[in-house]
């Protein structure tokens, strides 16, 4: 584990000075299948053919091995059946892998709980899971489109906060479809989980992409549910309260630069997509981020060996535009952590 964090520790710091040679940080789409139809994310629209299978990302971890950091996500990451080798072979030729992370939208209770414990069997050095929430029974229920959807939700989060050894909080993300109910849907898991604190949660906003969640046309904000977002999220932080730790950290820098984002539209600090990270969707192109639409090029058509690509020229060039703030403009966790800790120095 100590030479995982250093790894990690001297990525990050070397993030500060310049463009790193690999990133260190990856979010990797699995699917894009999903069975929720949230009203936020139209990925449930797609009917995904001809997505990387287990060999194809078994062979992609043995030639593109140097990540520190892995986001796995979808679409419903548990639809794959083959979701615990895939981790299996990040963790065995990753061998500086310091930290993984996924979401989930619960629902597949009993497989999630079952497939988590047979991860923590290859002793992950450390594992944080999302557990997505959008509002109290009602709220989350018509948001996600899926009756029955929040009580599922809230017993996953349950049985895996009873794994020992697994970080799992319960994410919502604000749009204007729920805008000002953090508190009630506070209130409506504490009554069901007693022990529940701030903490437990991990609050952030919504946002539009192309490329990934295929919602460019939701409007998922106005102004007026803005400046509701921009108070709710200043009284969650403190609600928080200041704690020590890395995650803490990062949660409460990110929380602290929502208010200037909502303001001016502008990732408040440099990002760092394609000098720390990338994204890869579930058919293997390569983009710089969650939010840019910009296809960089396929792990197909190189070997699965993302340095190929990531040392492009054309990488290489759009990175620098990125980097003097050409590009849609976001403040997404996904990509807010890495550009937070890129510019400590």
């Amino acid at each position: 584990m100590v030479r995982e964090r250093l790894s990690l520790a001297k990525n990050i710091l070397s993030s500060n000075f310049g463009r790193l040679p690999f990133p260190y940080k990856l979010t990797f789409v699995l699917t894009y299948w999903c069975n929720y139809k949230c009203k936020t994310c139209n990925i449930w629209q797609k009917r995904p053919e001809d997505e990387l299978t287990t060999e194809e990302i078994t062979t992609f971890f043995q030639n593109s091995n140097r990540f520190n950091w892995i986001d796995f996500t979808g679409g419903e990451i548990w639809i794959r059946n083959d979701f615990v080798s895939i981790v299996e072979s990040s963790l065995k030729y990753c061998k500086n892998l310091a930290l993984i992370h996924f979401p989930t939208n619960g629902y597949f209770t009993q497989k999630t709980v079952d497939g988590v414990k047979e991860i923590m069997k290859m002793n992950p050095p450390k594992l944080i899971i999302t557990v997505s929430l959008d509002g109290d029974e009602e709220t989350n229920d018509e948001v996600r489109g899926k009756k029955g959807g929040w009580k599922k939700q809230i017993e996953t989060f349950r049985l895996l906060q009873e794994i020992k050894g697994v970080e799992v909080v319960l994410g919502m993300t604000l749009s204007k479809h729920n805008a000002g109910k953090y508190q009630q849907t506070f209130e409506a898991v504490k009554r069901v989980l007693p022990d529940l604190n701030p903490r437990d949660f991990h609050v952030n906003i919504a946002h539009e992409s192309s490329h990934f969640y295929n919602n460019g046309a939701n409007e998922l904000r106005d102004v007026s549910s803005e400046k509701i977002i921009a108070a709710e999220l200043k009284q969650y932080q403190k609600l928080r309260g200041i704690t020590r730790g890395p995650v803490s950290f990062l949660e409460n820098q990110y929380l602290g630069k929502v208010e200037k984002y909502l303001e001016t539209g502008k990732t408040p600090v440099r990002c760092h997509s394609l000098n720390a990270s990338c994204f890869i969707d579930s058919w293997g192109t390569v983009y710089p981020c969650v939010t840019y639409d910009k296809k960089l090029g396929s792990l197909r058509d190189h070997n699965f060996d993302l340095g190929k690509i990531w040392n492009l020229p054309e990488t290489k060039k759009l990175q620098q535009e990125i980097w003097q703030g050409q590009c849609p403009q976001c403040w997404q966790p996904c990509e807010a952590y890495q550009s937070i800790l890129g510019n400590l120095v």
